[in-house]
């Protein structure tokens, strides 16, 4: 087997880096490290830094079962998922979405206010997760 890059046969082994299927001699694998033989594998999409996190032994087992082998990538999605407006959560957005329904329905101002008003003072007695169950449960 003969390097790709250079033609040696001193050591060469061949690997997967990113999709690419490279054959380089021991030299050449100096030079990817050192990038001199400029990018190869996956391209760069910001910037590396470590974290230390701690979960119990039951979370972890379901981030990795969601993970599917690629915990860096599954983490990446939920960070990227929580920036999102789409996902972000606001009370201020919930009681939005309630004042545009109720006045599409034609409910009158004093009505809505009320409405608002109780909406607004369960937010601190009733979790997302609490006021998700009640409304799948709901006949509404």
């Amino acid at each position: 087997m003969k390097c790709m890059n250079c033609g040696s046969k001193k050591d060469v082994i061949d690997f997967v880096a990113g999709n690419e299927k490279l054959i380089l001699c021991v030299d050449c694998r100096v030079k990817l490290v050192n990038g001199e033989l400029g990018k190869v594998g996956r391209p760069a999409i910001g910037v590396t830094k470590k974290v230390s996190l701690t979960l119990t032994e039951e979370n972890w087992d379901w981030l990795d079962e969601k993970a599917e082998g690629n915990r860096s990538k599954f983490l990446r999605e939920i960070v990227l998922n929580a920036l999102g407006n789409e996902s972000e959560w606001s009370n201020y957005a919930c009681l939005g979405y309630a004042i545009k329904g109720l006045e599409d329905l034609n409910y009158p101002a004093d009505e809505i206010k009320k409405i608002v008003r109780a909406i607004y003072s369960t937010f601190d007695m009733t979790s997302v997760k609490d006021a998700e169950k009640i409304y799948t449960k709901s006949p509404y």
